[in-house]
């Protein structure tokens, strides 16, 4: 797979895998089905994508894995159940009288988020620890898909009016937790290559301050700095019930996140490590 198409492979398999979950911890009664067939149809959409730009899953392809395959096999593999499944759950949302269809959602989020981790552990290079490569990508799609779906519950509270406000807050805290797991990941990731590269530590860090800072530190302030403020701000406006500015701070914060993902799956494909 090609560099472009590992970065936007990962980016729309983590984005999806995040959506999926995110709609685990949302209130199906106050948010009513159409809530969850737009969520899921986005979703859907995004493994799409990612699975076009996949090679056809064969065995011995990627790092090795369990009954030879590689981890590039086995999350093409997952890419495809999970599509699999989220076909069936927007087909159980539209079953006579509504049904939620919770199990196969959980199903479905748990495809995705195997090949999301799958996806970041491939990126890991020859002697460097995948794991922390794919705890980066789940913090990813956990980022990515509480701002995409706290946003799109944004618009819902624009032509429903009595839907309680704390929904949007308590969405806002979650957000601002991923954030936070989302910056941890980070340092770890460069705490971990650090400590284990040739030049130490302080070597290791000065490379990705100097030599990659042009992305390095926008990935910083769109990918954690930006989206921790707006985090802060959506809470406080949906504290006092301003639903419409919410909604307006987190079409920025949407796009800040996706720009920083993006620049962290850069500069992982890039060799700089789990960012």
């Amino acid at each position: 797979m090609s560099p472009g198409a590992s970065i936007a492979t990962g980016l729309f398999t983590s984005a999806a895998a995040g959506i999926l979950a995110t709609l685990l911890l949302a209130p199906f009664g106050d948010l009513r089905r159409l809530f969850f067939v737009v969520n899921g149809g986005l979703a859907l959409g995004l493994l799409a994508l990612a699975a076009s730009l996949r090679r056809l899953p064969l065995p011995g392809q990627g790092r090795p894995g369990p009954a030879g395959w590689g981890a590039g096999d086995w999350a093409g593999a997952a890419t495809a159940l999970a599509i699999a499944l989220v076909i069936s759950y927007l087909a159980a949302l539209h079953l006579p009288g509504g049904r939620e269809g919770r199990a196969i959602l959980g199903m479905t989020a748990a495809a995705a988020v195997a090949a999301t981790a799958l996806d970041g552990w491939v990126t890991a290079r020859p002697g460097q620890p995948g794991w922390i490569f794919g705890a980066g990508a789940l913090a990813a799609a956990a980022l990515l898909g509480l701002a995409i779906v706290t946003m799109i519950m944004g618009h819902w509270y624009l032509v429903r009016w009595r839907l309680p406000a704390r929904h949007l807050v308590r969405f806002s805290r979650l957000l601002a937790g991923a954030i936070g797991a989302r910056a941890a990941t980070l340092a770890a990731g460069v705490l971990i290559l650090g400590a284990g590269s040739p030049q130490g530590l302080g070597g290791f860090v000065r490379g990705l301050a100097v030599d990659r800072g042009f992305f390095f530190w926008q990935r910083v302030f769109f990918g954690i700095l930006g989206p921790a403020v707006f985090a802060y701000m959506v809470h406080e406006t949906a504290r006092i019930r301003s639903t419409q500015s919410a909604t307006g701070i987190l079409y920025i914060a949407v796009l800040f996140v996706l720009i920083g993902e993006f620049l962290a799956r850069y500069l992982a494909v890039a060799g700089a490590g789990p960012m």
